[in-house]
């Protein structure tokens, strides 16, 4: 790859009011932000990329001040010579402020959006799609599911999934024992085997109310549960979890470092490792995470609620990934990832294409930034 040197970074917070928002244990999101990154070098070369912030309703606003305030003053006029360098130099370089803040969180999604843009310009520098410039024999096209469609619509919900393409899809359970197992129970009377299923609990049990509620729905054929309990429990208490069940456990989108991965599927035994590209770590991030889960025989699928622009992203690190692991789609309309710009979202068969063009093959059109945004920032 060529060296890029750092000439401007622009940030732009946007937000949408669609008619309806993804329902979790967590609450409701009637809100969908994002907080877009472009970064120019020196010679021209752009590259997008993407921080998260669901929550709170205005997180996008708080990580557009810190990027522009704090982060990104500091590297105007950087100059990498690989994109991977970035992000374990700059980690190191905030950890202490981090700490101090207590804002590791908005610190880790700040860092893996530059991470992202930063291998998104790469790529486009060199004219290639990112999972061709990250592996030369990636995949053209990833497995991929409906995540957390409308229960209070359930059969509306899983024909229009099957109308779609899906074969898949995960549903936000961690209620109580009652609302779930009735959930499932009835998932499975309207779709039969036409749709494999995964449920996410969101955190929301004990060691204890894990392993009786797991118990109880061993029978519903789940792919996977994601966040069972805490994602800062102990790893013995995962591991215990792990053992007391035949559902393989799912985790990710709340680690913060390659470490923390390795220990769960090492010492936690968790089967799916789930990076997101735009929480922690960026292209890089996740790319260390396939190792990771390779080392330990995990699966790496992708975890992902944002935008187009960390959706495109995230397509291409799991095409290079090859790694049998899926790619989370949100089933809930989202202006943000269905009109910032042209991206086809096409599900074949439970399968979606990669999106054409160099690096993350898509740049958000510049009408609809302007008219979404609620914030920016040009730091140069």
């Amino acid at each position: 790859m060529r060296s890029i040197k750092i000439d401007r970074i622009q940030a732009y917070a946007v937000s949408a009011k669609p008619p309806r928002g993804p329902e979790s244990s967590l609450g409701s999101m009637p809100v969908r932000n994002g907080l877009l990154i472009r970064i120019t070098s020196a010679d021209g070369a752009e590259g997008w990329g993407e921080a998260w912030c669901n929550f709170p309703p205005r997180g996008n606003l708080a990580r557009l001040c810190l990027l522009e305030d704090v982060i990104a003053p500091t590297l105007i006029g950087r100059t990498f010579s690989d994109f991977r360098v970035f992000r374990p130099e700059y980690e190191a370089r905030f950890a202490r402020m981090a700490l101090h803040t207590g804002e590791a969180g908005p610190f880790a999604h700040c860092l893996a959006a530059i991470d992202t843009a930063l291998a998104d310009m790469a790529a486009r520098m060199i004219g290639q799609p990112l999972a061709t410039f990250l592996s030369p024999d990636a995949c053209r096209d990833v497995a991929v599911y409906a995540s957390t469609p409308n229960v209070a619509q359930l059969e509306a919900s899983i024909e229009e999934m099957i109308i779609d393409g899906h074969t898949a899809t995960k549903l936000k359970i961690g209620f109580d024992l009652a609302t779930d197992t009735a959930l499932l129970a009835r998932f499975q009377d309207i779709a039969g085997n036409r749709l494999r299923v995964m449920a996410d609990a969101n955190q929301n049990w004990t060691l204890a109310e894990a392993k009786a509620t797991l118990q109880e729905i061993s029978g519903f054929g789940l792919q996977f549960v994601e966040e069972p309990i805490s994602a800062d429990a102990p790893q013995e208490q995962w591991a215990e979890l792990s053992a007391a069940t035949s559902i393989p456990l799912a985790a990710g989108e709340n680690i913060l470092s390659e470490k923390s991965f390795r220990d769960f599927a090492e010492q936690g035994g968790v089967r799916i490792l789930q990076p997101d590209v735009a929480k922690w770590g960026g292209v890089s991030g996740a790319c260390n995470v396939r190792k990771a889960a390779n080392d330990f025989g995990a699966t790496c699928s992708m975890h992902y609620m944002g935008t187009a622009v960390g959706l495109a992203a995230s397509v291409h690190v799991l095409a290079s990934i090859k790694g049998g692991g899926l790619m989370e789609i949100d089933a809930n309309p989202n202006p943000l990832r269905t009109d910032l710009g042209n991206i086809d979202l096409t599900v074949r068969d439970g399968r979606m294409a990669l999106p054409d063009g160099a690096g993350i093959g898509f740049v958000p059109d510049a009408d609809a930034l302007r008219a979404m945004a609620v914030g920016s920032a040009d730091i140069h």
